[in-house]
């Protein structure tokens, strides 16, 4: 079983990137504004996710760095807008969680996962409640900087990520992005 607690040291090459705010801004209209926003997947990280939200008119958000979603009880929310690290067996075990919590979710994923064995495997009942959203192109990450204590754009990853929705009952008009 992984360890949440050290998903961000366990291999920084998989978890130690961020969304970048413009990422976020391009699903905010598919986001409801009247719901608590749990930004899930903040266990020693810097992100920013929750000043983003906050900044793009998300007013109820919550999370923090040092609540472990695998571990801990989790806050009263509504529904996840997150991040997960991309570490197999993390995510493996962060996606049975969140099929098991039978909560609404958008998150972001590498496309490929949707296609593997877990993945079905996982959501085998709750298929029919899944939704990709779609960008136009791949989206960008961020990473901490320890010499300038900053956030810095990484250069477009090689693969491409979706958002992934559950329960969130999205037209599916509004599932290709512009």
């Amino acid at each position: 079983m992984a360890d949440f607690k050290k998903c961000n040291t366990f291999d920084s090459s998989k978890n130690d990137y961020y969304t970048q705010k413009i990422y976020w801004e391009k699903i905010a209209h598919l986001i409801p504004k009247d719901k608590i926003i749990y930004e899930a997947f903040l266990l020693n990280s810097k992100s920013k996710s929750i000043d983003y939200l906050k900044e793009l008119g998300f007013d109820n958000v919550v999370g923090h760095d040092k609540l472990d979603f695998l571990n801990h009880d989790l806050p009263k929310y509504d529904l996840i807008v997150s991040n997960p690290p991309f570490e197999t067996k993390t995510k493996t075990q962060i996606l049975q969680k969140l099929c098991d919590l039978n909560k609404p979710f958008i998150i972001v994923i590498n496309i490929s996962c949707i296609f593997a064995k877990y993945f079905r495997d996982i959501f085998k009942n709750q298929i029919h409640d899944l939704q990709i959203i779609k960008p136009n192109g791949r989206i960008g990450f961020e990473e901490y900087n320890q010499n300038t204590d900053k956030l810095d754009k990484c250069k477009m990853p090689a693969f491409y990520n979706c958002y992934l929705a559950y329960k969130m009952n999205i037209p599916e008009q509004q599932l290709w992005l512009k």
